[in-house]
């Protein structure tokens, strides 16, 4: 098949979740191409050359089977690129528009290339001002003009219905280090390397309390720090942007890490203290290691922890102390704990890799055109 996925500027998950589609299918002989910004191109190694723009979509949309967005911005873009797009089987010889209503693709008559919207976080747009107004309209255009739209998370889902879209069901993604984690023996590595790494950041090593996260305000980085002044451990914040913090107070500032593995497997706890995550690829990769998780009951995070991990409910203001009490009621309790991380280690072993998630990908897109 041949595949145009659309990006807008991105400096997490969803960057990584576009690399790691593209590289799967592209292994599996599929042509695939990527619109976005430099800056995320070269972040993430994403192939090609061509800008995330309505003339370069257009153009390039032409000759795909079909078109994959991630994220609102970068639907928006595609929706209004692939509006009177014809697929290249519906087309003359000659590039225009057949003269006739053809079967669509997606079994519609225009013609029009199929459009897949995957949302990767809240559609911004509900409210009375002009500014939301119109934002909140411009949603429900993508959303009605998609023919399908996928949440990473279940609240995304029903976001993407109550705005008008035709059909709509979860996609989930996967983190690539979730593999290697379910295959490392966590207690033979935090044995043998885990006073090591934490001596080396002068860090204590007992308890060690986690946060991995870059510095932006829906990651609850002032919540954590504010949770971390008096609570039980030694708490660490690991990520990118943390040159614009003054200070972290009792919080451990660590920096940035290529390799997040080997503070999942050092942590005695993973904060996740987000004011709203979807499936959070480190929630995953803690699990996956074997570590406990405390986070707050937002977003798709009750679909991945329900059962396996500690939620705090509440508004994000007052969520300091649910957050520093519940990490000591983990470490307060490590066989309990432990248990709980058995568990959610167990069920991470059930989760799609990312060859299987390409594989069900290329499942949609099929379905879609109508390509064997």
């Amino acid at each position: 098949m041949k595949v145009l996925l659309c990006l807008a500027s991105a400096a997490g998950g969803i960057g990584t979740h576009v690399a790691d589609l593209a590289r799967s299918m592209h292994a599996a002989g599929h042509t695939v191409q990527v619109a976005t910004d430099a800056a995320t191109r070269a972040r993430f190694d994403l192939p090609g050359q061509v800008p995330l723009t309505v003339a370069a979509v257009r153009e390039l949309a032409r000759g795909a089977d079909v078109v994959h967005a991630h994220g609102f911005r970068a639907g928006l873009v595609s929706a209004v690129a692939t509006g009177a797009v014809a697929t290249t089987a519906q087309t003359t010889t000659t590039g225009t528009a057949p003269t006739t209503a053809q079967p669509r693709r997606g079994g519609e008559p225009d013609g029009r290339v199929p459009l897949v919207v995957s949302l990767h976080n809240p559609v911004r747009g509900a409210g009375l001002s002009p500014r939301r107004l119109v934002g909140g309209l411009a949603a429900r255009a993508v959303m009605r003009r998609a023919d399908l739209v996928t949440g990473a998370s279940s609240d995304l889902v029903a976001d993407a219905l109550a705005l008008g879209a035709r059909r709509a069901e979860l996609a989930e993604v996967p983190s690539p280090r979730v593999p290697a984690l379910l295959a490392t023996d966590r207690a033979a590595w935090r044995a043998e390397h885990r006073d090591a790494l934490l001596a080396a950041h002068e860090v204590s090593g007992a308890p060690f309390v986690l946060t991995i996260a870059r510095v932006a305000p829906q990651k609850g980085i002032d919540v954590l720090a504010a949770a971390a002044d008096g609570a039980p451990g030694t708490w660490g914040l690991v990520g990118p942007g943390q040159e614009t913090l003054t200070t972290g107070g009792a919080l451990h500032l660590l920096g940035e890490a290529a390799d997040v593995t080997p503070w999942l497997l050092a942590a005695d706890v993973l904060v996740v203290p987000s004011e709203w995550e979807a499936r959070a690829l480190v929630v995953q990769e803690a699990m996956a290691a074997g570590t406990p998780v405390v986070a707050r009951r937002v977003g798709g995070l009750p679909d991945l922890l329900d059962g396996v991990g500690l939620l705090v409910d509440g508004p994000q203001t007052e969520a300091a102390g649910p957050l520093a009490r519940a990490v000591g009621a983990v470490l307060d309790h490590p066989e309990r704990a432990a248990r709980a991380a058995d568990a959610a280690r167990e069920r991470a072993r059930g989760w799609d890799g990312l060859e299987s998630s390409a594989t069900r990908w290329v499942l949609r897109y099929r379905a879609l055109a109508h390509v064997t």
